[in-house]
């Protein structure tokens, strides 16, 4: 594996040139992934406001009662990873479509492209590795927090992974061959693509001062710079597999 560095500036650089003079497609291409940022933000800040409120009026209550309980609604459990699955479905399509308009960046994607994941008869085996994604996230993230982050990266070129057989109108034997691709070739890479995520942590604050506004920008930039990354990480692989 080709351990070269990937350079945040220049993945920047890549997604600013795609999109450049043609906002309005990318912002098209990423409305629904604009439209939930904004939502998840707003719920979020309501959770806070109102954690802050009980904490508030619990802070004379016995200290037992405050006690978390880690037990666990497998009901509850299964709702949240299919809802996670629903989104990280819906998430690929979307970077599918940023990756098919960087191939053919003189062609402006269409809206309905993003719902190739629908369209491409491979609907029911994306959203099972979904699923499976979701579900091995959601329990190396019950040994603690800073395992699932660190599983979230190693599985992170899944849906690139997933995108180039589907191009070449091929599948790997097993579904959860696409995770072990995507572990294989973050290993190494984790630290970097944690850091690039990082650098975007302006471009959030600025979301979150502006009431989600900044966003309209910011979401077609940072899936544009996502898919810019795995296409620089998937090139500097294949160079590594044609030395050997």
């Amino acid at each position: 594996m080709n351990q070269e560095p990937i350079s945040i500036i220049d993945v920047k650089r890549d997604a600013k040139k795609l999109i450049k003079g043609r906002l309005g497609t990318a912002i098209k291409i990423n409305i629904i992934a604009i439209i939930v940022t904004v939502v998840t933000l707003s719920m979020m800040t309501f959770t806070v406001y109102a954690m802050i409120k009980d904490t508030s009026l619990m802070s004379n209550a016995d200290v037992s009662s405050t006690t978390t309980s880690l037990d666990l609604n497998p009901s509850e459990v299964i709702v949240s990873v299919l809802q996670d699955a629903a989104g990280l479905t819906f998430m690929w399509s979307v970077s599918w479509t940023i990756i098919d308009w960087f191939n053919k960046p003189e062609k402006n994607p269409r809206f309905i492209q993003t719902f190739q994941i629908f369209n491409n008869g491979k609907f029911p085996q994306s959203l099972l590795l979904a699923v499976v994604q979701s579900m091995l996230t959601f329990l190396w993230t019950m040994l603690f927090t800073i395992p699932g982050l660190i599983k979230h990266y190693s599985y992170a070129q899944t849906y690139f992974s997933y995108k180039l057989d589907l191009d070449a109108g091929k599948q790997a034997n097993a579904l959860t061959d696409y995770i072990t691709r995507s572990r294989k070739i973050m290993n190494g890479r984790k630290w970097e693509l944690f850091l690039l995520d990082l650098s975007f942590i302006g471009w959030h604050l600025l979301g979150i001062l502006t009431a989600g506004l900044a966003y309209i920008y910011v979401i077609p930039y940072l899936n544009a710079t996502k898919v810019a990354y795995s296409r620089r990480l998937f090139k500097l692989n294949n160079e590594a597999n044609e030395e050997q």
